[in-house]
């Protein structure tokens, strides 16, 4: 199709489908955005982010589950579990269920406590669940899921595949979540 160029993200609105002005189409573009033809005002949020934290205590130290993905972005690194929180589901649940999705470990979204609430840059907003140490040894057989090569324990911290997950295991192994 000559001449067609798909539209920019955010840059009609959402409810009825209008262009916005062209100094509102960019990303970048003025915050927030009402509709001139239907009054719909769009709000750029931050996307929601939920990550475990599961610290496992071995014979001699206390580490970190991590994940090593095998999606982008980031295919490869080392990262918490985590992932974007579902429209309507708390946040807790949000932390298990991404543990268990890469991991297999089951928790309990009771058991979450929030250890920090982080925001980058690019507009997410990491909210870091803290749950109960446990051995080292109850933890299931590490096998690769649909979107990591399987998981492992971190015995110190590093840098990981996302800024924010760096920060927030640098600070655990610090003693401020604890």
């Amino acid at each position: 199709m000559t001449g067609y160029s798909p539209p920019v993200k955010d840059s009609h609105c959402g409810g009825c489908g209008t262009p916005y002005p062209a100094d509102a189409r960019s990303p970048a573009g003025p915050w927030p955005r009402t509709c001139a033809a239907c009054g719909h005002t769009a709000y750029r949020n931050p996307l929601p982010v939920a990550v475990a934290l599961l610290p496992v205590t071995g014979p001699d130290t206390t580490g970190l589950v991590v994940i090593t993905r095998d999606i982008p972005p980031r295919r490869g690194g080392v990262a918490l579990p985590g992932g974007y929180i579902d429209h309507t589901e708390d946040w807790r649940h949000a932390v298990v269920r991404e543990l268990h999705e890469e991991t297999g470990i089951r928790a309990d979204e009771r058991d979450v406590r929030l250890a920090d609430a982080l925001s980058s840059p690019d507009g997410h907003l990491l909210l870091v669940g803290l749950l109960p140490s446990r051995p080292e040894a109850d933890l299931p057989p590490s096998v690769p899921t649909d979107e990591t090569r399987g998981h492992h324990v971190l015995r110190a911290p590093g840098e990981l595949a996302f800024p924010l997950h760096t920060e927030a295991v640098r600070d655990w192994f610090a003693g401020r979540y604890r």
